[in-house]
Order: C-alpha cells, then sequence, then structure tokens
C-alpha cells in the first residue's frame, strides 16, 4: 500500500480523483478507482477532491508513538504554517503540547527556510549570470513530477534541499546521530520526500496536522489547557514568510518585479504545471 490508497467500499465511483489527478496515477478497476503506487506523487489532490471520503493516507501515528516510547530521545520540527492550522489557540500552546506528547525539543521549520533561503539567492545570482533555467525545489509533489514525467527539466531542478530537510540536519548537527526527527506539516508528499536516496534517514517519520490531532486527543492533551512556551532550537527570522505567496522569494530576498519575467511564481496544480510545460 502506498502512502496515498483507495478504500474500494466508500468509493462511489464519481471518478472526480481520476479527472483530478495530475500525474494520471488513478485507474478504474472493477468501477472502482485505484491509485497506480508507481506513478503516484503523492500530492494529496484526490484526497482534496474525494466528497466521499474514499482515500487512505499513510498513517505514521502508531511509528511516532512507537518513538516516543524508546530510549532514543525524539524531536520535533514543526511547519511555520502551523498557526493557520490550530488557529483557535495561541501558537505558544499548540509547542507546549508536542512537547507533552514526549519530544524531547520542537524546532521550527523556518530555520530551515532561513537557511535555505540563502542558497537560493546565491543560485538566483548564478542563474542570471548563466542564463539556465532554476526549478525551486521545496515542494516534494512537483519535484516527483518533474523526475517522473518531465525528465529533460530535471537539471533544472535546484540542488537545493527543502527546509523540512535543512532543519532536520541542523538538528543532527547539533544533538548527533542518535536522535531521531519528526516532521509536523500540512503536506502528503512529506512522507514522501523521506525515502529519497539522497535525504533517507534524515527525518524519521511525518505527520500531518490531522495526525497531530489524533494523537493528542488519544493521550488526552488539550490545547487550551496548555501553557505558552517557545520553539527550542534557533530563532527563525523572515523564513516564517516561506509558506504564504511568493515567500520563498521573500525569505531568499529577492524582488520580484511584476514587468519582469525572469521570476514566474505559479501557485496551485494548474499554474504549476503550465508553468512547467512552458519552460
Amino acid at each position: 500500500m502506498g502512502i496515498v490508497s483507495a478504500i474500494p467500499e466508500k468509493c462511489k465511483r464519481c471518478y472526480a480523483c481520476v479527472r483530478e489527478c495530475p500525474a494520471k496515477a488513478i485507474k478504474v478497476e472493477g468501477g472502482q478507482a485505484l491509485v497506480i503506487d508507481e506513478r503516484c506523487i503523492a500530492c494529496g489532490n484526490c484526497v482534496k477532491v474525494c466528497a466521499q471520503g474514499a482515500k487512505r493516507i499513510e498513517d505514521g501515528t502508531q511509528e511516532v508513538l512507537a518513538m516516543l516510547g524508546g530510549s532514543e530521545p525524539v524531536f520535533a520540527c514543526i511547519a511555520p504554517s502551523f498557526p493557520a492550522a490550530f488557529h483557535t489557540v495561541p501558537p505558544g500552546r499548540v509547542i507546549s503540547a508536542i512537547r507533552a506528547l514526549g519530544f524531547k525539543e520542537v524546532w521550527n521549520v523556518a530555520v530551515g527556510a532561513d537557511m535555505v533561503g540563502k542558497e537560493y539567492v546565491r543560485l538566483y545570482e548564478e542563474s542570471r549570470r548563466t542564463g539556465k533555467p532554476v526549478i525551486a525545489s521545496p515542494c516534494p509533489a512537483l519535484v516527483a513530477y518533474v523526475e517522473k514525467y518531465m525528465p529533460t527539466l530535471h537539471d533544472a531542478l535546484a540542488p537545493i534541499v527543502s527546509p523540512m530537510i535543512a532543519v532536520a540536519r541542523a538538528i543532527r548537527h547539533r544533538h548527533g546521530a542518535g536522535v531521531r526527527v519528526v516532521f509536523i506539516g500540512p503536506c502528503i508528499a512529506k512522507k514522501n520526500e523521506i525515502r529519497d536516496p539522497f535525504v533517507e534517514g534524515t527525518v524519521d517519520s511525518v505527520l500531518t496536522f490531522k495526525e497531530l490531532v489524533t494523537m493528542l486527543e488519544e493521550k488526552d492533551i488539550c490545547l487550551d489547557d496548555q501553557p505558552e512556551s517557545e520553539f527550542d532550537g534557533p530563532r527563525s527570522h523572515i523564513g516564517l514568510s516561506f509558506p504564504l505567496s511568493g515567500g520563498l522569494l521573500k525569505t531568499a530576498g529577492i524582488r520580484a518585479d511584476i514587468l519582469d519575467n525572469a521570476i514566474v511564481n505559479a501557485e496551485g496544480k494548474d499554474r504549476a504545471l503550465t508553468a512547467l510545460r512552458e519552460l
């Protein structure tokens, strides 16, 4: 079973997932829509469009609970978009709740965004000199799409890791290789990214925000009852803007003028794919 799989008994044969899958990774067999693992890029689009809830996402909660019950210290790094997912409580309470689950420290992935932003500045200046196009690579679904379906653009992918990998490497650099690192964020494709041979072993497991909520509920940890606390690790700066529209450019300090077509900022499945096809 892959990262995204079908639940046949829930499928009502509307085939919205078939129409909306950018990777053509869903087939119809026996009247049921089934995910083709080798074609799937784990973008989660089929999960979003399925009104019947007939798609299952690989669950990392039991794996993480086992880590927390082990002898090795477990560090959490959470995506800077988390205040939007938990908008009813102050961010500091979410940090405390994660720590209450048993995590030794909680780091903000915005720290990693600050680090990779510096590398994008260097790459941008190099691109302007050479004229070689660059495709930003923090999105694992987009990277997987290019690698599988647009291999001629592979060399244009920025050879820069995502903020998740950068902050995990920082944690291991500070605390040693014998720690466990868990990423918490909104993106299903992150579960696929940690299996990439180039970064495998850097992040041990990935939880979505929904999975985090499930774990908090199982442990009877109420967000409203938690004290407010700060992140561990270095303080983040402009990297906090990374999840926003144009956030990578903002983090890197690159100004994108509306009249300058040297930089294209394309969001969402349709716009991103159109930009890739044009390139």
